[in-house]
């Protein structure tokens, strides 16, 4: 079973007459990259997920069981979209009275207004029902469970009024990752990525999402201390839109220098990196930054003309074992 990212969760809850129901999905439909405009695939608790690109992520609260992680939409008609790993996977239907459960418990006047579904895709079998509640956020949605016989995942959409658009986009682009050929994730550590570009980062580690002000750093995940102090802070940039790694490296290292990462310092000359996945290569640099105590590394991977970037930086010293550890796991899931 894939690993779900058990990230420590926000304390308020953000999620705070039968109808014929519109069958999204195709038995044949082809699982691919999203391609439509505004929207970004991402990875999390073993799933792919379109998602809108202004979409917010964070963890899901407490309150909310099943669910790990939650994508919204914080300006214009509210959309919410959480995704996690049930943990009742001895059937299909016990996985969605799981989340059906879950939902009902965290959504007032939550319930089901359409017969379940069933599809068939490549190596996957989707169930999914709509529902309706008394949010005024989720006055419409649908919930979805992804099972393979390894795998499984459950995934709800919700909206004030949800655009059948949106949900055929979803519908059509949920898929489960394949673990063959992935590197394996280590204990106690659960994969994420967007738009091609996966790594894996320890569970215990909160979401940050989009870094604020930034239009490289899509993801973020923080190490924080009781007291909310911020240990370790991992960046991804799915896209740097540049051509060559040699030039997202310049940009990044000008960008740094400039104050983005202030005290930013080569700690050695750039190191190639290799990951073992045909046609993929890149660089990695270690820098200190700040006063000098502190330390980080920065990979930048090239897969055909996209190009992305993964930083790590520590309020301390590095902690090579993390280093190591998220090196190995990196990897470039759509070479498209």
């Amino acid at each position: 079973m894939s690993r779900a990212i058990k990230l420590r969760r926000r304390s308020a809850l953000a999620l705070v007459g039968a109808v014929p129901l519109a069958v999204g999905l195709s038995a044949c439909s082809a699982i691919s990259p999203v391609a439509s405009r505004g929207w970004s695939k991402v990875l999390a608790a073993g799933t792919y997920l379109p998602v809108r690109t202004d979409w917010k992520h964070s963890a899901a609260s407490e309150a909310i069981a099943v669910f790990s992680d939650m994508w919204a939409q914080t300006s214009g008609a509210p959309y919410r979209m959480v995704v996690g790993i049930p943990s009742a996977l001895s059937s299909a239907d016990a996985m969605m009275a799981e989340a059906d459960s879950a939902l009902r418990a965290a959504l007032p006047g939550y319930r089901v207004t359409t017969e379940e579904g069933e599809a068939e895709r490549s190596k996957m079998t989707v169930h999914f029902k709509d529902f309706a509640t008394d949010a005024e956020f989720a006055r419409t949605g649908r919930l979805w469970i992804l099972h393979n016989g390894v795998s499984a995942a459950a995934v709800a959409l919700m909206a004030s009024d949800l655009s059948e658009s949106y949900r055929s986009v979803v519908d059509e682009g949920l898929s489960l990752l394949d673990p063959q050929g992935v590197p394996a994730v280590p204990d106690g550590w659960g994969r994420v990525g967007r738009d091609g570009t996966a790594l894996a980062v320890p569970s215990t580690w909160s979401i940050v999402g989009a870094v604020a002000g930034s239009k490289r750093w899509r993801e973020s995940w923080v190490d924080a201390d009781l007291d909310g102090a911020t240990r370790t802070r991992v960046l991804l940039a799915p896209n740097t839109g540049k051509s060559s790694a040699t030039d997202a490296l310049a940009q990044i290292e000008a960008d740094s220098i400039a104050g983005s990462l202030k005290g930013y310092t080569r700690r050695g000359a750039p190191q190639p990196l290799k990951l073992g996945q045909d046609g993929v290569s890149g660089v990695r640099v270690d820098f200190t930054y700040g006063s000098s105590a502190a330390e980080g590394t920065l990979w930048v991977v090239q897969a055909k003309e996209r190009v992305s970037a993964i930083q790590i930086a520590f309020s301390g010293r590095t902690d090579n074992d993390i280093v190591a550890r998220m090196e190995k796991s990196i990897w470039v899931t759509d070479m498209k």
